[in-house]
């Protein structure tokens, strides 16, 4: 599409869509919640439309001059006649209109759990039936993807207001999440990872909102997005250890004030029937028929073996901010653990200087600005959940404790035991955006007029411009 405009035209358009957001804030602020005689419980500020409008066409911009055969992961590519990876899988479904009848191990890519790809399926199948030709609809799947990242994005909204988040402290947090590299990247992949990650943050909204509320509803909604994440990915369990722990607090309370005791655990096994048999659905299905063990991953990506443990923790050289891969010219695979994380988190496993140099130097900003944030947000995990005058509900802060160090562990756990350069891509817990984003906000609140608030928010509004400039270059005819 942006192929048959001009760079000057680009830019134009660019500079008419950031103008567009900024009216449509500007007058939803203004005029959305004049008086009329109803009573508005909660109003969002036009400041958080503005930095979702801006999420929203920025991935929209990235989908758009992104193929389905560009900086993917596990696809391998639509009709790639090999028959393997991701797309074959969703082309196997559409096609046969069953699942898969064969050991999934059998062919590269189809071991995953099949939600996204039955849904993807589907849309195919319609896309192909109302007469698109079959590239055209194979592009249309990023919509799914697209929508996936947009949903993310408002529910990270939400679990900062839940959070009690306001004004600035809210809007800094807001602007991390709407503008994270790692959000446009995965809105343009149209594997299973978006989806999981979309349905396990409003797995966090809602368990958060429940033990607030104490809402049976919201329970079993936590439930659903849970399983869902999980029928996605299995790696969506990683909400689990988190609001379990929240739900034996209830639990305890409710011993210690003498509740019903039977009520609460009738709604946790509620919670069970639902969560079980959606989340290992497929897991199960194929241990059953296949013998698959329910944590199967194949080995993928370029192996790490020839590097020492000291050297991948401790060895921090770099001569680009792009991960080096040897593939792409460099002499050799990144290998060191907290570099491959924070690059894959801003720029993938990809050298996008390759597609235009001028992103080289904004992508330098990205780094170092996001290094920034990184030592930031590890500085701050031990200064906020060490103290009770930040996060005063105990469970709600060892909530995210428990939710940040599952993640945590999940990745090392992988680098570790699949010693490959792809198992250190932080795609596997992008949704640690949320809570990485949220630990400034927080600590902010007790940091009024301080150095640390105008420092972060000036590293802040330069990682999102940087951002923005990466993603936008990206596309420039």
């Amino acid at each position: 599409m942006f192929s048959n405009l001009s760079r000057r035209e680009y830019a134009l358009l660019v500079i008419a869509v950031l103008c567009f957001c900024t009216v449509i804030s500007l007058i939803y602020e203004k005029y959305a919640f004049r008086e009329t005689g109803n009573r508005i419980k909660e109003k969002i500020p036009g400041m958080s439309l503005y930095l979702f409008l801006n999420s929203a066409f920025l991935h929209i911009f990235y989908i758009t001059y992104t193929r389905t055969f560009e900086r993917q992961h596990d696809v391998i590519g639509f009709r790639n006649g090999k028959g393997i990876g991701q797309a074959a899988l969703i082309e196997y479904l559409m096609e046969n209109g069953r699942l898969p009848d064969f050991d999934p191990t059998k062919r590269w890519g189809f071991f995953q759990p099949l939600l996204h790809h039955i849904i993807a399926a589907v849309l195919l199948k319609i896309n192909l039936l109302r007469g698109m030709n079959y590239d055209g609809a194979c592009e249309t799947i990023q919509i799914l993807t697209l929508i996936y990242s947009l949903v993310f994005v408002f529910y990270g909204f939400r679990v900062l207001r839940l959070m009690d988040l306001k004004g600035w402290n809210l809007h800094i947090p807001e602007a991390l999440i709407a503008f994270h590299p790692l959000m446009i990247l995965l809105s343009g992949s149209v594997n299973n990872d978006m989806m999981s990650h979309m349905f396990l943050i409003m797995a966090v909204y809602y368990g958060l909102k429940w033990y607030k509320r104490d809402s049976v509803a919201e329970l079993m909604l936590t439930a659903l997005m849970i399983g869902l994440s999980m029928m996605a990915k299995l790696s969506g369990v990683l909400a689990a250890p988190a609001i379990a722990f929240l739900m034996m607090a209830k639990l305890y309370d409710e011993i210690k004030n003498k509740g019903s005791i039977a009520n609460r655990l009738f709604q946790y096994i509620l919670f069970g029937i639902i969560v079980f048999p959606l989340g290992l659905l497929f897991p199960i299905r194929n241990l059953i028929l296949f013998k698959v063990p329910l944590t199967y991953m194949p080995e993928v990506g370029e192996e790490l073996t020839d590097h020492s443990i000291l050297s991948r923790i401790f060895d921090v050289r770099t001569g680009t901010p792009f991960a080096s891969m040897i593939k792409n010219g460099d002499a050799y695979d990144e290998y060191n653990i907290f570099l491959s994380l924070i690059k894959t988190s801003l720029t993938g496993e990809y050298d996008l200087s390759q597609v235009s140099e001028k992103i080289t130097f904004f992508a330098w900003i990205l780094f170092f600005t996001g290094v920034i944030l990184f030592i930031t947000d590890v500085i701050l995990f031990f200064r906020i959940f060490c103290r009770d005058d930040i996060i005063k509900s105990v469970p709600v802060r060892l909530f995210w404790v428990i939710l940040i160090l599952t993640g945590i562990l999940f990745m090392l756990r992988l680098i570790f035991t699949v010693p490959n350069f792809s198992s250190q891509d932080m795609r596997y817990i992008a949704w640690i955006v949320v809570p990485a984003a949220m630990l400034p906000g927080l600590y902010e609140m007790k940091a009024q007029g301080t150095i640390f608030r105008y420092v972060v928010t000036l590293v802040t509004v330069v990682f999102c411009i940087a951002s923005a400039a990466v993603y936008y270059i990206l596309g420039m005819p």
